[in-house]
């Protein structure tokens, strides 16, 4: 099976599994190629809602990387102090080792489950995609 996500109306997480479902995904800004990835997706609980624009991650996001294919340590960076300020329990942190295969839209992370609202409940720490609709 194959889940289209092209219009993500939020961030999302996608848990990498083997196992689970294929995702597709437009990414590289106006580049636009299609990427995919099995995995099992959880939406980013706590973003801010859809009519407070200046507080929204996904437009957060899509100004740190405009377009980027392969990602820089100073928009990994950015993306990290972004995740950190959005979420209340669960930690994401862009994969350094990814950089160069982190695009906009398609950005790889580690998750680290924690807290009582944890969106992961008692899961170990994953490799996952942080993904959102690309604006190109």
């Amino acid at each position: 099976m194959r889940i289209c996500l092209y219009n993500l109306e939020q961030v999302a997480a996608l848990a990498l599994d083997e196992q689970g479902p294929e995702y597709f995904q437009l990414s590289g800004g106006p580049n636009l190629v299609e990427v995919s990835a099995r995995g099992l997706l959880a939406p980013i609980s706590n973003d801010a809602p859809l009519d407070m624009p200046e507080a929204h991650l996904m437009d957060q996001l899509a100004q740190v990387v405009k377009g980027a294919v392969g990602l820089d340590a100073q928009q990994a960076q950015a993306i990290n102090a972004l995740l950190m300020e959005v979420s209340s329990s669960d930690r994401y942190e862009v994969n350094m080792d990814r950089l160069a295969h982190s695009n906009e839209a398609w950005v790889h992370v580690r998750v680290f489950p924690q807290g009582d609202y944890s969106t992961f409940d008692n899961a170990e720490p994953f490799q996952g995609i942080l993904t959102w609709k690309n604006r190109a």
